[in-house]
């Protein structure tokens, strides 16, 4: 009957653009959740306690054969073979003692760690004592921590120098960030995040004092890789013209995936450095949940339009 068919439209309209809505509001509902989420990331947020999965990669033994935590050679310790001391700041402590006589020129050694490649990123907590007469006023290097190239020759792209009577972070022996005084006696304490890459635009380091950030998101010209890979070496080496001696006490080294896991007990009585929005970042939460963000809204527009063309196909056909 013509009155039947008449009347059923509306109901159909009615039916058709409920349920291209229920489409629409069932999809928003698996959208919206990940648009407002926030992502999870490796990285620990300022203040909160670690997470169970942070642990360190590597930590410096507290007692025990400590030197059997690193690779050792001639090479290495040609100047001086470090020594396993009580701690000059706190004597229960173990320490490891490198010492070099003027003119001598290397006395380190590697850590057990996997060599550094591309895309990687790590964090670091080094702990020093410096003797007293330690030569800090010498103006030129003395490395403490280096992160080696695989070459044999030219400088390493990231390394800790005592010079000028200040600690500064050198890259290829150049381009000096200063990170602020040093004297003989002091006691250093870093924190170091580096995201390792030939390119200069995401090889970038960042330097903590304590808890002052006072290197951030510092990208040398030529990346925090020469080559392939790097690998770490602790102690002392320096210019061989330095006539004074040289000693330092290593106290504590950490190498872990977070800041959390490298914070050192070593380094109780003063603050723990955070994150914040001037570290060097690359792949970050903040990144990631936007492109996430511009996704799931493309996903729900297309949705939208898919629904609103769905029901305009409808009224055309009646």
């Amino acid at each position: 009957m013509p009155n039947d068919v008449v009347s059923r439209r509306p109901l159909r309209a009615r039916r058709g653009r409920s349920g291209a809505l229920a489409v629409v509001l069932a999809l928003a509902a698996l959208v919206v959740p990940l648009v407002a989420a926030p992502v999870a990331t490796a990285e620990t947020a300022p203040g909160s306690p670690a997470p169970s999965g942070d642990r360190p990669l590597w930590v410096l033994p507290e007692s025990g054969n400590m030197l059997a935590a690193f690779n050792r050679t001639e090479y290495n310790e040609q100047d001086g073979t470090p020594q396993q001391v009580a701690s000059p700041d706190a004597p229960a402590r173990q320490a490891l003692q490198f010492t070099l006589e003027g003119g001598d020129t290397r006395t380190e050694v590697e850590p057990r760690v996997p060599q550094e490649r591309e895309g990687d990123v790590q964090y670091y907590t080094y702990v020093a004592k410096l003797a007293d007469d330690f030569p800090t006023d010498a103006n030129t290097w003395q490395l403490l921590l280096q992160w080696h190239h695989q070459g044999d020759s030219g400088s390493p792209p990231v390394a800790l120098q005592a010079r000028g009577n200040r600690l500064m972070l050198a890259a290829e022996g150049e381009d000096l960030q200063d990170l602020g005084p040093l004297r003989g006696g002091d006691r250093i304490e870093v924190t170091m995040r580096i995201a390792f890459s030939r390119d200069p635009s995401r090889g970038a380091v960042d330097v903590w004092r304590g808890a002052d950030h006072v290197l951030s998101a510092y990208r040398p010209e030529g990346g925090t890789l020469l080559d392939e890979a790097n690998y770490m070496k602790v102690g002392l080496y320096r210019d061989d013209g330095i006539d004074e001696d040289g000693r330092l006490w290593l106290e504590d080294l950490r190498i872990g995936p977070t800041l959390a896991s490298v914070r050192s007990p070593a380094t109780a009585s003063t603050a723990a450095p955070v994150e914040d929005e001037t570290t060097a970042a690359p792949g970050s939460s903040s990144s990631s949940s936007g492109s996430l963000t511009w996704a799931a809204g493309a996903l729900l527009v297309l949705v939208g339009g898919a629904a609103v063309l769905a029901m305009t196909r409808r009224r055309a056909r009646r």
